[in-house]
Formats: structure tokens, sequence, C-alpha cells
């Protein structure tokens, strides 16, 4: 009878357990461990003279990883060079010609001007000689007189157009020095893009991590766009596609055990930290269409996205692409705004 109690007993204690325990935390084995992952391709074509890295090497942001044959490149930026200097140059005599220019206006306006008032004297002279008639001058003087006047007019309508032709090309001057200048902002964009394509052929590492995926051997020939190799990010999480109908207890913060296969016997811990927003199906290359034809429902699945609380050894041994088995505590669920959370940064758009 006591035995029985016993029994009785435990078999009330183990399903208080499960009705209490049991409802109180969501799980899939439908996870995996990722992190960011950078490739690396050339901006410039050319032979590869020097690898610096290695499969699996560790590097930091700015490490050299690897030198394409510089010569060429090298060539085209003391082209360019040449040709801003030359530019320049060509600006100077656009200057000096303005100043010609210049001098020849004032010159031109000067003659203009002289030949004016001897246009005028001439006139003066001819009507003097023609108001006194035959008395004391000549006809031959009266004509001589007025064929100076005609003379003088006419020199003074030449040396008005020179003038009017000397401005034109003062103008002319000022505008070739627009062209110059032009031509050496133009000179410069040639000669920063040269400098670029020389510096293009240094690549450096964009992110600390290690390498991975290295397709490049020193001496290869490689092109712009030719992935080379690959560098790991540091930081891992963890990806878990939870079913839909597990979604309405999960808030964003929620307590999180990962076990991952390659570690059985070191569970870690993390918290919820974003909700993907959308199924992962609707990102395929063709998202389903329920619009037409039969429709048969599918349970989908939301990727979740799970970080790991710091200063865990048993992390820094985790790689992208391990499995690993999640399981949320959901008895928090006092998060503000209730439903599924999507991600902390929806949360506070929403709220404002």
């Amino acid at each position: 009878m006591l035995a029985a109690m016993v029994l009785l007993v435990t078999i009330a204690a183990a399903t208080t357990s499960f009705f209490v325990m049991g409802g109180s935390s969501e799980s899939t084995n439908d996870s995996y461990v990722e992190a960011r992952v950078v490739r690396i391709s050339p901006k410039v074509s050319g032979q590869v003279i020097s690898l610096r890295v290695d499969d699996n090497d560790a590097v930091k942001a700015g490490d050299l990883l690897l030198e394409i044959d510089p010569v060429d490149y090298q060539a085209k930026v003391d082209q360019a060079t040449a040709a801003v200097t030359a530019a320049e140059s060509a600006v100077e005599q656009a200057k000096a010609a303005v100043l010609r220019a210049e001098a020849n206006v004032g010159e031109a306006q000067a003659a203009a001007r002289a030949a004016a008032t001897e246009a005028i004297r001439r006139a003066s002279d001819y009507r003097r000689y023609a108001a006194m008639g035959t008395d004391g001058v000549s006809a031959q003087q009266v004509e001589t007189a007025k064929h100076a006047m005609k003379a003088a007019s006419d020199q003074k309508d030449a040396a008005e157009k020179k003038a009017v032709a000397a401005a034109a090309e003062l103008n002319v001057a000022k505008t070739n020095i627009g062209t110059a200048e032009a031509q050496v902002a133009a000179a410069k964009a040639q000669l920063r893009f040269a400098q670029l394509q020389l510096q293009y052929t240094k690549i450096y590492a964009p992110e600390s991590g290690n390498i991975t995926k290295r397709n490049v051997e020193s001496g290869d020939f490689v092109a712009p766009g030719q992935p080379l190799l690959a560098i790991v990010r540091n930081e891992r999480w963890v990806v878990a596609n939870f079913k839909e109908v597990q979604l309405r207890p999960m808030r964003i913060g929620q307590p999180v055990e990962v076990k991952v296969d390659s570690l059985p016997d070191t569970p870690l811990r993390g918290h919820v930290q974003s909700l993907q927003s959308g199924t992962g199906s609707r990102f395929e290359l063709l998202p389903p269409e329920n619009a037409t034809g039969n429709w048969v429902k599918v349970v989908q699945r939301l990727p979740v996205k799970i970080v790991f609380e710091p200063d865990q050894p048993g992390a820094k041994r985790l790689e992208p692409g391990m499995s690993a088995e999640v399981s949320v505590d959901t008895r928090n669920t006092s998060a503000p705004g209730g439903g599924v959370e999507r991600s902390a940064g929806s949360a506070r758009a929403e709220a404002k």
C-alpha cells in the first residue's frame, strides 16, 4: 500500500512538471551556426606577384592579402601626371595670351582715338579751305584738303574695326583659359583614376577574421570580380527555423539553450535577438503563389536569429554551417507590444 502511494506521488510530480515545463519552451533542430562572410575580388586585372595568406589564416582589418603586378598601372599614373603638367602649362600659355590680347586692345583703342582726332583735324581743314573760296587758297589746295579728310575718315574707320577685332581676340583668349582649365580638371581626374587603379593592385582585408575558400595562387592572372578568397568574421550566431505555430509565445530577449552537434557536452547560452520579416519560402527564387489552382496548406518556418551570451569558451569553436539544436525559454512573455517581436530596431520604430 505504501509503495502504491509513493508511486502515485511520483507520477503526480512528474505529470505536474511536464505540464508546467513542457509548454514553457519551444525547440527545433532545424538550426545552423552562421557568420558574416566577406568575399574578396580584385578591381583590376593582372598577375598576382605576392600572396600573403593561406587557408584558415587569421587576419586583421587592414592586413595585406595579396598584390597584383603594378608596373602597367604605375606607367598609367606617370602618363597621367605628365598630362596634368601639360594641361597646366596650357593654362599659363592661355593667361599669357590674354595679357597680349589686352595689350593689343589698348594699342588698337589708342590708334582708333588718334585716327579719330586726325579725322576731325582734316575735316576742320577742309571746311576752312572751302569757306575761304578763291581768296588766298587755290582749288588744288581745297581738293587736297578734301582728299586728306576722306583718307583720315577711312583710317579712323579702319582703326575702330581693328579695336573691335582686338577686343574679340581678347574674349577668345579669355575663353581659352576656361578651356585649358577644363582640360586640367580632366587630366587630374584621369590621374586620380590611374592612382586608384594602382592602389587597387594591393588588396587589403576589409574585416578581421579567418581566410577560407582561397582560389588563387601566386602567379595567377586575375580579372575584376573574380572570387579569390573569403574572410569569415569572428562573430557567430544561430539561425533557427521555427514553425509558425511555435512563434506565438516567442519574444525578443528570451533566453535560449543551444546545443551544437560538434560540442554535445557543452550547451551554450544565448537569447532571441530578432525574427526575420518573412518566412524562408517567401525569399525563394520562385515564391509560392496561392491565388490560383489547388491549394494545400503547408506549415511555414520563420528564421529566428539567436546570439550567444559573451565569454563562453565553447562559442569560439563554432564555425558557419554547423548543425545545432535550440530551445527557447518562453516563460517570459512580458515583452512590450505583445505578439511576436521582429527585432529591437523595429520595436523602437513602431514605438515612434
